[in-house]
C-alpha cells in the first residue's frame, strides 16, 4: 500500500494559531455548563486511519495526504513528506 510519512512545523505561527491547528488535527475535549457536560471533539486524525510516530509526525494513506496538506498549508505550517510502501494501515 502506498503511504506517506510526513512531519509539520509550527515555528512561524503564534501561540493562538498553534493552538487552533493542534485542536483541528488532534481534537479536544469541550466542557460546558460548569463542567457538567463533556464532549469529545474529533480532529482530522480521528476520522482517518493513521500511525502517529511523534507529536508532529504521522504515516497516512497517500490519497488522504492531499486533504491533510491543504489544511496544514492553510494554517501556515511548514510541511515535509516522503513516499513509503507499507503492508497495512
Amino acid at each position: 500500500m502506498k503511504a506517506k510519512i510526513f512531519t509539520y512545523s509550527t515555528e512561524r505561527l503564534n501561540s493562538t494559531q498553534k493552538s487552533i491547528l493542534s485542536k483541528r488535527i488532534n481534537g479536544y475535549i469541550d466542557k460546558s455548563n460548569g463542567s457538567r457536560y463533556t464532549y469529545k471533539r474529533k480532529g482530522i486524525f480521528g476520522k482517518l486511519p493513521h500511525i502517529k510516530i511523534t507529536k508532529k509526525a504521522f504515516i497516512i494513506r497517500e490519497q488522504d495526504f492531499l486533504h491533510i496538506s491543504k489544511i496544514l498549508k492553510r494554517y501556515g505550517a511548514t510541511l515535509k513528506s516522503w513516499d513509503i510502501d507499507i503492508k497495512k494501515l
